[in-house]
């Protein structure tokens, strides 16, 4: 991946407008097994478009808990569809928490995510208001090519907090930042999504990017990697901390792909200090333990894009007035065995 492309993922990842499907998970590399990790094992269920929602509260950004079925109004591509599942808050899949990061690289830490390296620990009492069922792993890319997972998901905090420090500790000066870069960062989403498809119970992966996103990537190869996401269940937040530079303008590229990651998978960016990584992370720990899961089905496997929109029906916007609505813009209805990363 070039100067600029995607250098830094921490993944946090949502499942938003993602299909359930029956699958087994693919071959993975040698990762670190926490004696914290839950069994693996494979399960099945039914085909259903699932749609995670933020509902927050204009006044304060804070999530509104009291939304009801009835209130929610969703659209593929235009059509109305009947939401035959719903819930809410603690009724929802649990979380599989991944941070990801790239590895360090000379004369780039402030534009990747050297500016995390030595500081893992201030984000540890954000990871302390996990639920129960929550679950965090590590995994990082480099521009050399490289991909791991580096921890499964476990419940012990403190071991993915000392797996974090271990990868940004060493550093990497590959000769091209380019292709290999990207090729990297497609193959640890794809390890990420097959590891985490088999966990029983079934688990929300959620992508936080610890990045300072100073990123560009073709257009069309961006849009790839985001139809391979919306095939799968991943929704992407991230954390930059402000002293990383920004980028204006990228002729012909889309730039700051991990921020159109976000975008485009119902997440967001949050802009940070190290006095304020914990606040960071909580606020996204708050939006996803109080989201709102609507299910739908789709009247095909078709694998092709679809638009997805999310309305409050009239009398519950009157009801809550100003009250936003995040999701992600899109899905791909597929079989998880046919994605197309």
């Amino acid at each position: 991946m070039k100067a600029f492309a995607i250098p830094a993922l921490a993944l946090l990842w949502l499942e938003g407008g993602a299909l359930k499907t029956s699958g087994a998970a693919q071959g993975v590399p040698s990762v670190t097994r926490s004696s914290h990790s839950p069994e693996i094992t494979i399960h099945s269920s039914s085909d259903l478009v699932l749609v995670d929602v933020i509902a927050l509260e204009a006044r304060n950004t804070l999530p509104d808990k009291k939304l009801r079925r009835d209130d929610f109004q969703v659209f593929d591509d235009g059509h109305a569809v009947s939401i035959q599942t719903f819930d809410r808050g603690t009724a929802t899949r649990p979380l599989a928490l991944w941070f990801v990061v790239q590895c360090s690289m000379p004369g780039y830490e402030k534009e990747g995510s050297g500016f995390f390296r030595g500081q893992i620990a201030l984000f540890e009492p954000a990871l302390k208001n996990l639920d129960k069922q929550d679950t965090v792993a590590v995994a990082h890319w480099c521009d050399d090519g490289q991909s791991k997972l580096d921890l499964l998901p476990t419940t012990n905090v403190e071991d993915a907090a000392a797996s974090l420090e271990q990868v940004l500790a060493p550093t990497f000066n590959p000769d091209d930042h380019d292709r290999p870069g990207e090729l990297a960062l497609e193959k640890t989403l794809q390890l990420i999504v097959d590891a985490t498809r088999p966990l029983v119970p079934e688990r929300l992966p959620v992508v936080v990017f610890l990045y300072g996103d100073h990123s560009g990537m073709p257009r069309s190869e961006a849009d790839h990697l985001i139809d391979a996401l919306l095939e799968t269940s991943a929704t992407a937040y991230g954390l930059k901390d402000r002293r990383s530079p920004g980028i204006w303008f990228l002729p012909g590229e889309q730039k700051e792909v991990a921020h159109y990651i976000a975008t485009q998978t119902g997440g967001q960016y949050f802009e940070v200090t190290p006095q304020t990584y914990a606040t960071g992370l909580e606020e996204i720990l708050q939006q996803l333990h109080f989201r709102y899961e609507l299910g739908f089905k789709p009247e095909a496997l078709d694998g092709k894009r679809h638009k997805l929109t999310v309305k409050l029906a009239d009398a519950a916007k009157k009801q809550h007035q100003g009250v936003r609505l995040r999701y992600r813009l899109a899905y791909v209805p597929v079989r998880q065995s046919s994605s197309s990363f």
